[in-house]
């Protein structure tokens, strides 16, 4: 198909900066441009570290946290305002919005008098993510009404999303993130920095966890989890890389100053390519309070790195024991099909963390972990499987099922 012909297609985010929702919308429209004409649109512009496909367009209306509720409104209706307009003049066959605020603004500005597909993603676990308040689940059927469909990233989103928040199950749809294997394994390839290779030349074993740091992402659990390694016989040069930047960078950094840990904490903020530190690494460990899929299993996969997850709600089990039931959760270590999977941690939902000072889950993490970096021949043995897991949540396979969503009528 010639470009002159390829239909307009809007991918619509907050930011190409933020955390996994964030990501999953530039891979998107990395993954459609090559069969429509993607227009990447972006309420804050600025700071764009995700490669992306198509033109980028930026609405230059960030968030505004800190401003009053009316001024805050008046930011939806500017927002609101331009996306109809967008809508209006290219016509898209589809607007994908992921994230709460983009999806409201993408149901608020309807179809402009267009056939189009209005399709809202939610990237998370609702009743986790969020106290189950009337208002929210005012929110929630209000987006599903007016969108084509509501696409949950794992089983039990969609299973908590309609059985405690009300939305039908007829508007609801699993979709489950995907990556690039094959740009990956290219970017993999890439040079390093030469403070990242002397932090590698300095230790022998290196745990690695990506993600935004915000606070349920959790990754001061990763300082304690590292000084409890270096104690073990063997084990004493482990360090620890951390890739991605947030509010919590103080809290992190504080954590690793406490414990004399700071020299063997490789945390270098946001990087435009991952991969190639961790494709250098030797576990991946994720120890969020909750998740919505944690495409940083996937991703660690594709690097031929194996994982150590907590079973939080949710994601993490269907990735690394797909033969289970979802919404199972261990209560100590778990060696899964594709990778090892501990107790999660105590989290009352909502956003309110819980500051416990000795939470059972600590334990059978740092089981876990340790299990996999003295056992070489379980190590390897997930080493083996990691391009098998990868293989399963690939562009080629999801891509598919875009594809038919928003050609659906």
């Amino acid at each position: 198909m010639s470009a002159a012909k390829k239909k307009n297609l809007i991918i619509l985010t907050q930011n190409g900066y933020g955390g996994g929702a964030e990501r999953m919308a530039a891979n998107m429209s990395l993954a459609l441009s090559s069969r429509y004409e993607v227009y990447y649109i972006l309420f804050d512009g600025e700071g764009v570290i995700y490669p992306y496909g198509g033109h980028l367009v930026d609405m230059k209306l960030k968030p505004e946290r800190e401003a009053s509720f009316i001024r805050r409104i008046f930011t939806v209706i500017k927002r609101t305002k331009k996306v109809y307009e967008y809508k209006r003049d290219l016509k898209p066959a589809a607007v994908i919005s992921h994230l709460d605020g983009p999806d409201l603004v993408n149901v608020l500005s309807g179809k402009a008098g267009n056939r189009m597909r209005c399709i809202s993603v939610y990237h998370s676990m609702p009743s986790v993510n969020e106290k189950n308040t009337f208002a929210h689940r005012l929110f929630h059927r209000f987006i599903a009404a007016f969108s084509d469909r509501y696409v949950m990233v794992s089983k039990p989103a969609k299973k908590d999303m309609h059985e405690n928040f009300g939305v039908p199950l007829k508007k609801l749809s699993v979709i489950y993130n995907f990556s690039d294997t094959g740009k990956i394994k290219r970017l993999i390839k890439e040079d390093l920095p030469a403070d990242f290779r002397e932090f590698k030349k300095a230790h022998k074993k290196l745990i690695v966890s990506t993600g935004r740091m915000e606070r349920v992402k959790r990754q001061e659990r990763l300082i304690k989890l590292l000084g409890r390694i270096r104690n073990e016989k063997g084990l004493e040069d482990t360090g620890l890389v951390i890739l991605g930047d947030g509010p919590e960078r103080e809290r992190i950094v504080s954590e690793a100053e406490k414990l004399s840990l700071l020299s063997h904490v490789y945390a270098p903020g946001n990087v435009s390519n991952p991969f190639k530190y961790m494709a250098l690494c030797d576990l991946f460990v994720l120890c969020s309070d909750y998740e919505g899929l944690p495409m940083v299993l996937t991703e660690a996969a594709a690097c031929r790195l194996p994982s150590v997850s907590a079973d939080m709600p949710s994601g993490a089990r269907e990735i690394l024991a797909p033969d289970t039931d979802p919404e199972y959760k261990t209560d100590g270590v778990e060696y899964a099909r594709f990778g090892v999977l501990t107790r999660p941690f105590e989290y009352a939902g909502g956003e309110n963390f819980l500051e416990i000072k000795e939470d059972k889950a600590e334990e059978h993490l740092f089981s876990g972990v340790l299990r996999l970096l003295t056992d070489s021949e379980l190590y390897e043995s997930y080493r083996s499987k990691a391009p098998a897991l990868a293989a399963r949540f690939s562009e080629e396979r999801m891509l598919g099922i875009w594809l038919g969503l928003i050609r659906r009528r």
